[in-house]
Order: C-alpha cells, then structure tokens, then sequence
C-alpha cells in the first residue's frame, strides 16, 4: 500500500514518484492510503494521473483507500474526480 504522507507539496514529489515506481514492479493493482493528507497541490495530483495513466494500459487501477475531504476536493476543483476514479467518495 502506497500511504500518502499529510502534506503532499512539489519537494515531495521525487520521493511519491520512487514510491510508485516500488508499487508498479508488481504489476498489480496499486493500493493509495489517502486518509492522512490535509493538504496537496497539482504536482503530486498529477503524478498520481500519470500513475493511474499507466495503469490502465496494463489493465490495473488505483484503489483508494481513506478519506481525506482535502485531497478529494482538489482533485475535484481540478475536473479530474472521474479520471482518477473518486467518484462517489465525497
């Protein structure tokens, strides 16, 4: 399970990319703990896109696990709630 960390800003952006690149060697379905981030900006929201681009090309999908209001409303304002697959999370 990939557990996001509290604060997801652009200087953690590296270190969640090193991380799902660990997740995408086993060539599954990627679990991401959500219920810790109070906050997040595009950068890592866009990592996340690309994440969830890759995977479905290979037939997988991210499984969302938590609740974070903060992480689903920016995800929201960004019009990328159906891409990523949070509808009905709210």
């Amino acid at each position: 399970m990939l557990k996001l960390p509290s604060e997801l800003a652009i200087n953690q952006v590296e270190e969640l990319h090193q991380q799902v690149l660990q997740e995408l060697a086993v060539e599954q379905d990627v679990c991401v703990d959500i219920s810790e981030v109070t906050r997040v900006d595009t950068a890592s929201i866009q990592l996340l896109c690309a994440l969830q681009k890759h995977l479905l090309t290979v037939s997988h999908k991210i499984l969302w696990h938590g609740h974070s209001q903060a992480f689903l409303t920016s995800v929201e304002e960004l019009g990328l709630t159906e891409f990523l697959a949070l509808n009905g999370r709210n």
